[in-house]
């Protein structure tokens, strides 16, 4: 039951949490892989909701969202929802523990043109809202790095204070609510994720003072927290898992190729099984040889083939194209990788031609981008693989949803430090209050 995780110091102290700008549901999956209780999930684009909750309602090797009866159970927009459902909202403040979420991130990504009136780097304060009228115990905002760089010329500049920055701003809210919080940088590969991905999140307190919250968030992030996250995956400090370890058991070289399960007139691979431990980790819960969802692979016309051939013979594996390489692609991108199979990815992000395959001249299926996402192979993604133009603003794709998640394995970590932040800051109440 929601509320349940309510303890004394010294127990194992799990959390009832609503996860605001779901997506997917990257966030919520390692939440309760940690042992977290969702009661809520708030995501506006439909086919993101879609996925989420098909993969969520009632997952076999976890408890599912709750969702309120009083609140309908489909996609919202937040200020929507704080408008219409504000009284039913209210009246989950005494379940929900934490509020966890990753407003829209384009406007501060120093990947996109970073423009500081973007309207959505204004979502953070529907997030925030929601914190006001909820009142939980903890709060979790995760975002780009940019969104703690001061906006110069359009620009981030990286050697500057924060002060003034979005996430500056988000932190004087926050206080005057009575949050005292510690901004954080992670990146996933150091949890057991294959992606060198950066991420700025933010953790808050709620009634603590500021030296108090400071004590207690440094020792949730005390490093055999860590160390206890990646021995349960198989692994130790230093080691990363690398693409090959990852989407290896998902290259086509001498695999018959068949049509594709979900789309017409498209192409997928026979599977074989998974291979390495991280393969086999990622394919629990389905046959040795049943194909994952996702892996329709991409029509590329012989002329494109070409050009990524002669890409990977003349470019350095693990890095952006240069411009000679856009030049043969006859491309304007300046983010072209080719993947390295020693190493883990770099951030995977929304678009599929971003990325070229170690060793096969194309780009990655969704399937491949969600592997080194650390998505699970039983969590199937609905709706349109790509969307272009205008579209993009309206539609949520399966090459997006997986692009904008948070890797659901460090999400599992944050769940586990959330859980030993709640129980030191329970355990420093009683001790007060006996004071």
């Amino acid at each position: 039951m929601p509320g349940k995780s309510r303890g004394t110091a010294g127990e194992n102290v799990t959390f009832a949490f609503v996860d605001v700008f779901a997506g997917c549901g990257g966030l919520s999956l390692g939440l309760m892989q940690s042992g977290a209780q969702g009661l809520l999930a708030i995501e506006k684009m439909e086919d993101a909701f879609l996925t989420l909750d098909s993969n969520l309602s009632n997952p076999a090797e976890l408890e599912g969202f709750a969702w309120p009866s009083s609140v309908p159970r489909m996609a919202h927009d937040i200020k929507a929802m704080l408008s219409t459902h504000a009284p039913a909202l209210r009246r989950l403040s005494r379940q929900v523990e934490v509020i966890v979420g990753g407003p829209p991130c384009q406007g501060f990504s120093v990947y996109g043109k970073r423009r500081p009136l973007d309207s959505r780097n204004r979502m953070s304060q529907h997030y925030l809202d929601l914190v006001e009228l909820l009142q939980p115990e903890a709060i979790v905002l995760e975002n780009v790095a940019g969104i703690d760089m001061p906006f110069v010329n359009g620009w981030a500049a990286a050697g500057m204070q924060s002060r003034g920055t979005a996430a500056w701003r988000i932190q004087q809210r926050l206080s005057a609510m009575g949050y005292a919080t510690m901004p954080m940088k992670l990146c996933a590969s150091d949890y057991g994720v294959p992606q060198y991905r950066k991420r700025f999140f933010m953790i808050g307190l709620r009634s603590a003072s500021q030296r108090v919250a400071d004590a207690i968030l440094a020792e949730g992030l005390r490093e055999e927290i860590r160390t206890d996250h990646l021995s349960a995956l198989g692994l130790t400090k230093g080691r990363k898992v690398t693409c090959r370890q990852a989407i290896g058991d998902l290259e086509t070289s001498r695999r018959r190729l068949v049509p594709c399960e979900d789309t017409p007139g498209f192409e997928q691979a026979t599977y074989w099984g998974p291979g390495t431990q991280y393969q086999v980790q990622m394919h629990a819960g389905l046959l040795p040889r049943e194909a994952p969802n996702s892996v329709r692979l991409a029509r590329h016309r012989p002329g494109t083939v070409d050009k990524f051939v002669a890409m990977q013979l003349r470019g350095i594996r693990g890095f952006r194209a240069g411009l000679e390489a856009q030049r043969m692609l006859n491309s304007a991108k300046h983010r072209v990788h080719w993947l390295e199979p020693a190493l883990p990815a770099p951030t995977i992000t929304t678009l599929p031609d971003d990325f070229i395959h170690y060793s096969e001249p194309r780009i990655l299926t969704v399937r491949e981008c969600a592997r080194l996402q650390s998505f699970p192979d039983w969590f199937k993604f609905v709706g349109k693989y790509t969307s272009g133009g205008d579209r993009r603003a309206k539609e949520c794709p399966r090459f997006t949803q997986v692009g904008n998640a948070v890797p659901p394995r460090l999400a599992q970590f944050l769940g586990s430090y959330l859980q030993e932040v709640l129980r030191l800051t329970r355990h420093a109440t009683q001790r007060s209050r006996a004071a």
